[in-house]
Order: C-alpha cells, then structure tokens, then sequence
C-alpha cells in the first residue's frame, strides 16, 4: 500500500502542528479546538465597528456595506421584475405564473440579509455586556480569543473559512464572526481583543493534532481499511 500512502501524502495538510500549550495558559489546554461554526462565507460578512460614546464605547460585529447592496439590490430588483409581470399577466388575461418565480428570488434575498443582520454582535462597555441575538453576556466572562480556520468543501468550489471565537472563563466558546477573508479576521480580532483587554490564540496558521480533532467515522473507517 505504499503508493497509496505517497499519493495520499501530497493531499496532506503540511502546517505545523498545533500546541495548546504555547499560548501559556492552563485554559487553552482545556478548551476545544475544532470550529465552532461549520461551513461559512467565501466573502467578506460583517467587521467591527467602533463607535465612542459618553459613557462609553460600543464595538459591533455589523454587516459589511457590499453584502447590504448586493443583498438589497437583489430584494428591489425581484420585486420590481414581480410587479411588472404581475402588470403584464393582468394586459394579456393570463395566469401571474412567473411572478412566483421572481417572489421566490425576492424573498431569498431579503431572508439571506435578515439572517446578516441577525449574526450582528455588539460589545457595549457602558452596561459590560456581549449581545447577540438577545443573549446577553458579562464581559468580565472573556477570558479570550480564538481564531481558527476550516476549510469548507462545496459542490462546485472549495475555501476557507476563518472563524472568532470568545473563549469564556469556565471553557465555553461563544462564536463572533466568520467568514473567508483572512486580513479581515485578523484586523477585527486584535481591535475587539484590544477593546476587551485579552488576548488572542490564533491557530489558523496551525494545524490540529488528532487529539484534537473531531472525529470522523467514515474517515476513520477509511483509513482502517486502507492502512490496518
């Protein structure tokens, strides 16, 4: 089986591999390192935004600009197109049946934008708290950062997702953002570390031992059979 395993080698993924232990902390030994979110955005979804106020600043997570036009543009052009065919199915006496076509494409692009704008998180240093999606969390819980990459495999094309995490004080893991732009994470991750006062384990450059990994069943059977 050993050209099995030299064709199989070329595949392999050649990142140093990932060692808990050299962020020097006790907790990051402890917590998971798999992603958090599977699958993901091959674009650019949401960066921070700080905003400075009286009694203190916010930073949100907030849906980019390119993601609210394409989105909306897409939402205003199906239901322009559906007027009219509706207008012109009325002139000729015919069945609206193309409408529906046009509603569909509408309402999915209006769905995919309130699904945005609902994975919008916000850090608020006046109350101390994390809020996404009505949830509501201490600040002082933070104890870190994680950043981690998944590759994403679809029907036609294949990319990486790049993911922030919030690595709370008991272990838990609560999930920021992701997407696939890897400058962006980056850039996001050191100003809300900055914003929070903690810091930032970023294993996107690493990857993660078995220990480490989720496991698999098909593969492992897989590999089993192929391997002994």
């Amino acid at each position: 089986m050993g050209w099995i395993r030299s064709l199989l080698s070329v595949f392999e993924d050649k990142r140093e591999l990932l060692d808990p232990a050299c962020f020097e902390d006790e907790l990051a030994s402890r917590i998971e390192w798999t992603p958090l979110v599977h699958g993901g955005h091959q674009f650019c979804t949401h960066r921070a935004r700080l905003r400075q106020g009286l009694t203190g600043s916010t930073l949100t997570f907030e849906v980019t600009p390119l993601v609210l036009f394409v989105a909306g543009s897409m939402t205003v052009l199906g239901l322009m197109l559906s007027i009219g065919l509706l207008v012109g199915s009325l002139e000729a006496e015919q069945a609206p049946w193309g409408v529906l076509g046009t509603l569909a494409f509408s309402g999915f692009a209006g769905l995919s934008l309130w699904q945005m704008r609902r994975r919008q998180v916000c850090f608020d240093q006046s109350t101390q708290l994390f809020v996404h999606r009505g949830r509501h969390l201490p600040l002082r819980e933070v104890h870190a950062l994680q950043l981690l990459r998944e590759f994403v495999r679809g029907n036609k094309q294949s990319y990486d997702s790049y993911e922030i995490n919030l690595v709370c004080c008991d272990g838990r893991r609560l999930s920021v953002t992701d997407h696939g732009t890897l400058h962006a994470i980056r850039e996001d991750a050191c100003m809300l570390a900055d914003f929070l006062g903690v810091p930032v384990w970023d294993a996107i450059d690493f990857r993660l031992p078995e220990h480490l990994q989720a496991q698999n069943p098909k593969l492992e059977f897989l590999r089993m059979n192929l391997f002994g």
